[in-house]
């Protein structure tokens, strides 16, 4: 009788069909930016960074880059990594965006760098007038 009552308190019987088809769909249409923070938090938790200030700037990175809907779901950004006010965005060097992410991401308080792909100064990052006419890489 006691195992039926606790059956019944489980996260199984408050989600029905309905609900779990709504948040699988939510999921896979923003899997990218669900496995950013996934991959963010995940390397932060995994240095032992148990800061709560530190986790704190990581989300406020993330929700900035998150509050932008042109890099909201972008597939260009994979891994964004916060270590001591300094940014890592792991991402596609060539992407037309990349600037305005670099700014965006700089306006965040508790930044003091922003590296594109561990690189100072982001490599290749051109204005974003020139990128939209720069010739794609030969790859």
């Amino acid at each position: 009788m006691v195992l039926r009552g606790l059956r019944r308190l489980s996260g199984r019987f408050f989600i029905n069909p309905l609900t779990r088809t709504a948040m699988v769909t939510f999921l896979w249409a923003h899997r990218h930016e669900v496995l950013r923070w996934g991959r963010s938090l995940w390397e932060h938790l995994a240095r032992r960074d148990l800061d709560p200030a530190a986790a704190v700037r990581t989300a406020k990175v993330l929700f900035a880059i998150a509050g932008d809907e042109r890099f909201r779901d972008a597939k260009q950004l994979r891994r964004v990594t916060m270590i001591d006010g300094i940014v890592n965005l792991e991402a596609d060097e060539w992407w037309s965006l990349l600037p305005s992410l670099v700014l965006r991401v700089r306006s965040v308080d508790g930044v003091r760098e922003v590296l594109v792909n561990g690189v100072r100064n982001g490599g290749p990052i051109l204005p974003a007038q020139e990128a939209a006419s720069a010739p794609a890489p030969a790859r």
